[in-house]
């Protein structure tokens, strides 16, 4: 029996927990906002939870695994920014680790992380090769290949959501056009229901219009809706389908928030990839690990 402590920065929460490694079960965690203030802020409120974690359980931690909501090195331990608080541009966050909390450390960004996770914990058991994708308000990815997570030369690989599907597309976050994030994510849903708001929402305020919203509309049979959905499912079976044809992975896992439409997201994905995708052998399948996946991602990267 392995216990190890895994953290989760994300944008808006902060999550740690002691995971038992040998059954992949959470034996303690806490949550938390993550505070105003930067990036020393938020790593002395994480450390606060790893303390409290580590003075509860019962058993010794053997690692710390950080699951990063921003771009790490290759290195497995330095921070290359964060999308949403300023300061945490090229911290040494392992060492940082292993310094409060007295064992080894690694880090990864968390889509990678919650590929690793769901590989050895979750939806991808049972597979060498596995493709993971968070669809939320962005779209991130992580790669699974004979088992490992793969990172590539410098650490950029698995970044589903910025394949190029429309170069004359709609701007994206990361400086780009026409990127699958640009196309199928939460923002971009709403973004696209905002511009032409479907008749069920109308005399609602547009900046409170989500992807959420638009999908319930379309199930109520909002033709609007169901068009804004229609095109954005398509474009997301368009990228999973070009994805699955490079890399040609054994299960391809979907998470992230979008995934609660169910088979609304599913079924137009599995539609279009039965005619544009290679293999059709490649299984399809929701993330099994809920809201402690980024823990698991740091317990996952112990490992």
């Amino acid at each position: 029996m392995t216990y190890v402590l895994g953290l989760d920065f994300g944008g808006t929460k902060l999550a740690a927990g002691i995971v038992d490694t040998s059954t992949g079960r959470v034996v303690h965690a806490l949550r938390a906002a993550t505070p105003a203030g930067g990036a020393e802020t938020g790593w002395a409120a994480m450390r606060a939870l790893g303390d409290q974690l580590i003075s509860q359980s019962e058993r010794p931690i053997s690692a710390v695994g950080v699951s990063f909501g921003g771009p790490v090195e290759a290195d497995g331990r330095t921070v290359r920014l964060s999308m949403h608080i300023p300061g945490w541009e090229g911290m040494p966050l392992a060492e940082r680790c292993e310094q409060a909390f007295g064992v080894p450390g690694v880090i990864a960004n968390d889509a990678d992380a919650a590929g690793l996770a769901e590989y050895r914990f979750g939806a991808g058991q049972g597979c060498r090769h596995m493709l993971y994708l968070t669809v939320s308000t962005g779209i991130g990815g992580g790669v699974i290949i004979n088992g490992t997570l793969h990172r590539g030369e410098h650490a950029w690989a698995g970044e589903v959501g910025h394949m190029i599907l429309k170069p004359d597309g709609p701007a994206c976050a990361c400086g780009g056009n026409g990127c699958l994030e640009s196309l199928s994510s939460g923002l971009s849903i709403a973004r696209e229901a905002r511009a032409n708001i479907p008749p069920s929402l109308q005399g609602r305020d547009p900046a409170t219009i989500t992807a959420r919203d638009v999908a319930e509309a379309a199930v109520a049979g909002d033709v609007v809706a169901q068009q804004i959905w229609g095109t954005a499912m398509e474009w997301l079976g368009v990228g999973i389908s070009s994805a699955s044809n490079l890399l040609n992975p054994g299960v391809i896992v979907i998470g992230g928030g979008l995934t609660g439409a169910g088979e609304q997201l599913f079924a137009p994905v599995r539609r279009v990839m039965a005619y544009r995708a290679l293999s059709k052998q490649v299984a399809l399948r929701q993330a099994a690990l809920g809201d402690v996946i980024g823990i698991m991602g740091g317990a996952a990267l112990c490992m």
